[in-house]
């Protein structure tokens, strides 16, 4: 149990909530609402394959990386980035928190973390202090990566998922 009251199971241990329990801070509508719209926008269309431009986000930028584009969405302080997933590259998405937002962005996306390994969807490929890289099991093809990563100490989480080259 950390000092803000949550519970830190054997299995959030591995993923590293241990480092994470100092900097949880109590859910807030808002905070909820970007793992909702990263969730509705860029998870589980991913893992659908069915990616596509959320019409129903504030646009914020688009960008052209060679042939590859993508486009930026506002959520409320946060970012969301979904590709076009165009010519031949793989598609992807993520969402980067500030610091507001980062330590109930990230206990969600832990638990997520945690359940689809429990349902044996995703399989753990590596530990990090403050997040993990996670791998689609037999599902889906081409295998989905999903990895969770702190921007600096007290900083920003960026969650990606994306497409990779492998298959079942």
């Amino acid at each position: 149990m950390t000092n803000s009251g949550v519970s830190i199971t054997p299995a959030k241990r591995r993923l590293g909530v241990s480092a994470l329990g100092a900097v949880l801070l109590a859910a807030t509508g808002a905070q909820a609402e970007v793992w909702d719209q990263f969730e509705q926008h860029c998870l589980t269309p991913l893992e659908n394959v069915s990616l596509s431009q959320p019409e129903t986000l504030k646009a914020h930028e688009s960008f052209k990386n060679g042939d590859d584009t993508y486009s930026t969405y506002t959520i409320g302080r946060a970012k969301l980035a979904v590709s076009d997933g165009g010519a031949d590259f793989a598609q992807w998405c993520w969402v980067k928190v500030d610091h507001t937002q980062a330590a109930d962005f990230s206990k969600q996306a832990l638990t997520w973390g945690e359940t689809a390994q429990t349902d044996s969807r995703y399989e753990l490929i590596e530990e990090r202090v403050l997040g993990y890289l996670l791998r689609s099991t037999t599902w889906r093809e081409p295998k989905l990566e999903v990895s969770l990563t702190m921007n600096g100490k007290g900083s920003s989480f960026l969650m990606r998922v994306q497409e990779t080259d492998l298959e079942s």
